[in-house]
């Protein structure tokens, strides 16, 4: 709704429904509100926002709904969702050659994920038991402890000459932390994760090259190696974790302009950092990571 030039308001709210099988007696069902109020005079907005929902970052190829929909995990058995309530305050201010803007935000967090790889030494683990697993891939995804935060971000972007773009941004709040243990089993892995005081801090470059077309995207965002969740879940523009390179070059755009095809390729965590490795007391080793080192390439077809 809008009130002129000067008021804007939305709310809404997303309806998620889950189940592990089709045939599945368990049935997870909730409803997620969201809400805002901005004022704005000229080039700067005063902002009110609330939001149970926690952004994922849009890749190249995903619909709206893989972009927005909440993550699942498991606890104790039973399939849990990600999700919170998020109460923000910013103020921003934009003009045609730069942007900045500064928040302070309120967040719980219900049911967040952590992510792990594991190593098992035999087949059968209590794994299936506190967690979501990939049994081909290794990959487990887990509920941690409940937690709060508040804190503050701040981005400044400009735009620079040839197209090309910078952004730069801090954040602070908590993030769950896997301290160094000795041996033990993964229930008490998983258990191990508290929110600790932390603070991130991000850069981003990004443009397209002259005569080719390729679009580029480079960002690096540091925050300390023992975390592995994100500083501000909710921020809706949030770098991902590390050094990461997003490559689009267009291959073929057909005679009317209605529909092109482009190639990608994308490069997460180059440096692979940011891993927690656990030895458990079976001898397998469980790996956590924010976001793991991979090469993702395919191609877009637009119609």
């Amino acid at each position: 709704m809008n009130f002129g030039d000067e008021f804007e308001a939305e709310a809404g709210s997303e309806q998620v429904l889950a189940r592990f099988s089709e045939h599945s007696d368990e049935t997870l069902l909730a409803a997620l509100p969201f809400a805002s109020l901005a004022w704005r005079n000229g080039d700067t907005t005063v902002r009110y926002r609330m939001t149970s929902i926690l952004p994922r970052e849009v890749e190249a190829g995903d619909t709206d709904a893989q972009a927005w929909l909440p993550r699942l995990s498991a606890r104790d058995g039973k399939l849990v969702m990600e999700h919170g309530l998020h109460q923000e305050i910013g103020w921003e201010r934009k003009t045609d050659k730069s942007g900045m803007a500064v928040l302070l935000y309120d967040d719980r967090l219900d049911n967040p994920v952590i992510e792990a790889m594991g190593h098992f030494v035999t087949g059968e683990t209590d794994a299936n038991q506190g967690s979501l697993m990939d049994r081909a891939s290794g990959m487990l995804r887990a509920a941690a402890n409940d937690y709060s935060a508040a804190g503050l971000l701040a981005s400044y972007g400009r735009n620079l000459p040839g197209g090309n773009s910078l952004r730069v941004s801090y954040a602070s709040g908590n993030a769950l932390q896997m301290p160094a243990q000795p041996t033990q089993s993964l229930a008490q892995v998983f258990a191990a994760a508290r929110p600790r005081r932390a603070q991130t801090y991000s850069i981003s470059l990004s443009g397209i090259l002259e005569g080719s077309g390729t679009r580029w995207r480079a960002s690096y965002r540091w925050q300390p190696a023992e975390t592995v969740t994100p500083v501000a879940t909710f921020a809706a523009e949030g770098s991902e974790p590390y050094f990461n390179l997003h490559l689009r070059q267009p291959i073929h755009l057909c005679g009317s302009g209605s529909g092109h095809v482009d190639a990608i390729l994308d490069l997460r965590n180059l440096l692979a950092e940011g891993y927690r490795p656990f030895l458990l007391s079976d001898g397998s080793v469980l790996v956590f990571a924010q976001d793991e080192r991979s090469l993702r390439a395919g191609m877009v077809f637009t119609f």
